[in-house]
């Protein structure tokens, strides 16, 4: 399990530190229906974190291992982390100059004024329906499942994974339901930082994660 975790783990902080989830939940605490809607984002988060992989990481254990199942898991790490390394590339912005905040796209201006359940919905999207979010969740669903674990081992650690992978929208959600007032400063600042650089730090986790990937792939062939 151990084992199983620590290969993807590195994969677990990409996913937390994807700059969309974060910039959204940031944006449904500002809301006028902050705590509700936040707790509403979270829910949603993790369900669609954990959706993903323990699909893949449970279909990778049901496999019987043989070698060709391993070429097969190498090939497809490879393959993975090859599509992040171009995703991150097709990403990489210009830098927009410091002295002027970009406008939000529009489905991150919808999100401002998001209901609790628009919220949650909207998370269960950004997880689920979100091609790097997706590709990163079919990369560590593929490294848990490869190790052999059985079934229930297996589903612990996809557990922990969803964890890790969602402390970046737990962590902000929870504050603010502790202390909204003291909060809400922060959380508009660190939105104006995120919204103004947030295709630079994706691309730098994404083409971080996939050489990983394809590393980690081209051993095992």
């Amino acid at each position: 399990m151990i084992e199983a975790f620590g290969s993807a783990l590195p994969v677990a902080v990409a996913v937390a530190l994807s700059p969309f989830p974060i910039i959204a939940v940031v944006l449904v605490l500002l809301s006028p229906t902050g705590r509700s809607a936040g707790l509403a984002f979270l829910a949603g988060r993790v369900v669609g974190v954990a959706a993903i992989v323990g699909v893949f990481a449970t279909m990778s254990d049901l496999v019987e291992q043989s070698d060709d199942v391993s070429l097969l898991g190498a090939v497809a790490r490879v393959l993975v982390g090859v599509s992040l390394v171009v995703l991150a590339v097709w990403k990489w912005p210009g830098w927009p100059r410091e002295e002027k905040e970009p406008k939000l796209p529009g489905w991150m201006s919808a999100i401002e004024g998001s209901s609790p359940w628009r919220a949650a919905r909207t998370a269960l999207l950004l997880s689920v329906a979100n091609p790097k979010e997706v590709l990163l969740g079919v990369g560590a669903g593929i490294i848990i499942g490869s190790v052999g674990l059985p079934l229930g081992p297996t589903l612990v650690v996809a557990a922990a994974y969803t964890v890790i992978a969602c402390l970046s929208v737990a962590v902000p959600v929870l504050a603010f339901v502790v202390a909204p007032e003291r909060m809400r400063d922060r959380l508009e600042h660190v939105r104006v930082i995120l919204v103004r650089h947030n295709a630079a730090i994706m691309s730098v986790v994404l083409l971080v994660i996939g050489a990983a990937l394809i590393g980690g792939g081209l051993s095992d062939l």
